[in-house]
């Protein structure tokens, strides 16, 4: 199953990798991640995927894109809060000394595994089976949003076409109205309230 924005998402950030100047590696990106790490942390959209497409469930867990979100902040809030950090860097060495061939390698190797599964297959995920055409929407999102917190972290310009920035926004307001906070955010969207420090939706 090709999903076009996947593929678009996908490339964005592998481009934006190939602009990573060579001593940029260790400076701060995000939170407690240095720019490798971050890099590290967006290539699991892809590891993920290649894992994740291994495992098939019995039954659905996560019914949407969503839903995963909802389901998988529950799941994080009960589980050990630097774990993130931790997958994050281990993504990041695991990138070895060529970290854009290593994430370039990783993209194709997803889209090659893809080619192989169905729209409605379901595959395996932190919070139980999700159907392929569910899933992926989710790694759209992470590699859009991260490739912009890279593009910050190292002072430079990312354009990002208007069909993933409506795509990762539409994702995001259903997340909003599904865990019930849909409020809170059109009124910070409409200029009648101000989202909390560090409010996030996933």
């Amino acid at each position: 199953m090709r999903d076009a924005f996947y593929e678009e998402a996908g490339a964005l950030f592998v481009g934006l990798v190939a602009r990573v100047p060579d001593g940029a590696w260790h400076r701060p990106a995000l939170g407690a991640w240095d720019v490798r790490d971050l890099v590290g942390h967006t290539s699991r959209s892809f590891v993920t995927v290649l894992a994740y497409l291994d495992e098939r469930p019995p039954s659905v867990a996560a019914e949407s894109a969503a839903g995963y979100y909802v389901a998988t902040t529950a799941v994080l809030a009960a589980s050990d809060p630097g774990a993130v950090d931790e997958r994050g860097r281990a993504a990041g060495l695991a990138l070895g000394d060529d970290p854009l061939g290593a994430v370039q390698g990783l993209r194709a190797r997803a889209l090659a595994r893809l080619d192989e599964v169905e729209p409605d297959d379901v595959m395996g995920s932190i919070v139980g089976g999700i159907r392929v055409r569910d899933y992926l929407p989710t790694r759209v999102l992470e590699l859009v949003v991260h490739s912009r917190d890279l593009a910050r972290a190292l002072d430079l310009e990312l354009d990002v076409p208007t069909t993933l920035l409506r795509a990762v926004a539409l994702l995001a307001a259903e997340v909003a109205v599904d865990s019930g906070r849909a409020g809170v955010v059109l009124d910070a969207l409409l200029g009648r309230g101000t989202l909390p420090p560090g409010f996030s939706l996933v």
